[in-house]
């Protein structure tokens, strides 16, 4: 409560607030991702839902130090699934601080509450998820070239359907590490990271579920490249050991990384692409974590000063580490599936400060019985409006 407090009160003073107000709809075939089958048998599977939003964001200097947040309240209104409807809440603050000439980092929280997605559970009950974040990061630059930085994260997931509270999970990160700056602009990084998750209650049909949650230790290699003027290569990989529940069994390890390219060859047109091979907890009833692996590629066109295209691709597999009765379950293709998703969008500026957005989406995936992820397919667009004051 008290960082509500302080969020309230800081808009107040700030140098800059920027009030807004959004709407839209929204139309989705395939509302909670049911496969063919389940989709001919109910009349509810595609559903139009209609969105407000109205917030602020604002940012304040104090001498040297940068205080900013972000406050908004949504309503969300569904057509034929009405007990769906609900009110969406998302509040965060930061607080950018300097300490003489090589002490800098971040504090900050959040507060979000938003409708769980339906991928991985396709129940037609509401499922409100919070998240509730806190961080702080510094870095100490105790010599021209050299940089070292520390980092705590702690992220609370709690749902509200009673049948889901077994996905109730707290993470803690603590990363520290050092990094090399080179005269070019580009970095070169080393690190080490753990990742704890506890989960606070045990399935009730399922007793042996790993309630003591998972540990991950990362050490790995943190590049930041400026390869030419156009083009940016961020890598972040290397070994990571994960140990899951209290089973000896259930204990993996091997490289993990992300690669990012950003390409700008025009001034109008920008290409992001990325890779990865990554540890992650799992949302599900009959699993709870995998080694996800994927790509994906973003392109934006700046048409004109008031018209910007975007097409979205990704293609994400996750492999599962299932768990039974204090056991492994076979590894095989059985435990894993693939998910592509696509997206077109237009943005449109007829004024400075009102932007209109219409977009499309395809969404489909080959799914695991096994791990309890089923097969389906999605389609659906989007139209907003939002207003800047």
């Amino acid at each position: 409560m008290g960082m509500m407090g302080w969020m309230v009160s800081v808009p107040a003073l700030a140098d800059t607030i920027d009030p807004f107000i959004s709407a839209g709809v929204t139309h989705d075939d395939n509302l909670f991702r049911l496969s063919d089958d389940q989709l001919r048998q109910t009349a509810n599977g595609a559903d139009t839902y209609r969105n407000v939003v109205g917030g602020l964001r604002f940012e304040r200097p104090v001498g040297r130090q940068l205080f900013s947040g972000v406050a908004d309240l949504s309503s969300m209104k569904f057509e034929r699934n009405t007990q769906l409807d609900y009110v969406g809440k998302d509040l965060s603050g930061e607080w950018r601080w300097f300490l003489a000439s090589h002490f800098d980092g971040h504090i900050g929280a959040s507060y979000a509450q938003v409708l769980a997605p339906f991928a991985d559970f396709h129940s037609d009950q509401r499922n409100l998820r919070v998240t509730r974040t806190r961080y702080a990061d510094g870095s100490w630059r105790f010599h021209p070239a050299w940089r070292w930085v520390t980092s705590y994260k702690q992220m609370h997931y709690t749902y509200d359907l009673p049948a889901r509270r077994f996905d109730n999970r707290t993470e803690d990160t603590l990363t520290s590490g050092i990094d090399y700056l080179a005269a070019s602009g580009s970095t070169l990084g080393f690190q080490l990271r753990q990742l704890k998750g506890g989960y606070p209650y045990v399935q009730s049909f399922a007793p042996t579920f790993p309630a003591s949650g998972y540990v991950q230790d990362e050490f790995k290699v943190n590049v930041a490249w400026l390869a030419t003027g156009s083009t940016q290569v961020l890598f972040l990989g290397g070994w990571v050991r994960r140990k899951q529940g209290d089973s000896p069994d259930r204990v993996d390890s091997g490289t993990n990384a992300r690669l990012i390219a950003n390409w700008t060859p025009t001034g109008r047109v920008k290409l992001v692409g990325q890779a990865w091979r990554e540890y992650s907890a799992i949302d599900g009833s009959l699993i709870d974590s995998a080694l996800t692996s994927g790509i994906s590629t973003v392109a934006t066109w700046d048409w004109s000063a008031k018209i910007q295209a975007r097409a979205d691709l990704k293609r994400e597999t996750r492999t599962f580490n299932p768990y039974s009765g204090g056991s492994t379950l076979l590894a095989s293709a059985l435990f894993r599936d693939t998910t592509n998703t696509g997206s077109v969008g237009l943005a449109y500026k007829p004024l400075r400060n009102l932007t209109v957005n219409v977009s499309a989406f395809h969404e489909q995936r080959s799914g695991s019985v096994a791990a309890g992820t089923n097969s389906y397919r999605a389609n659906g667009g989007a139209m907003s409006v939002t207003q800047q004051f």
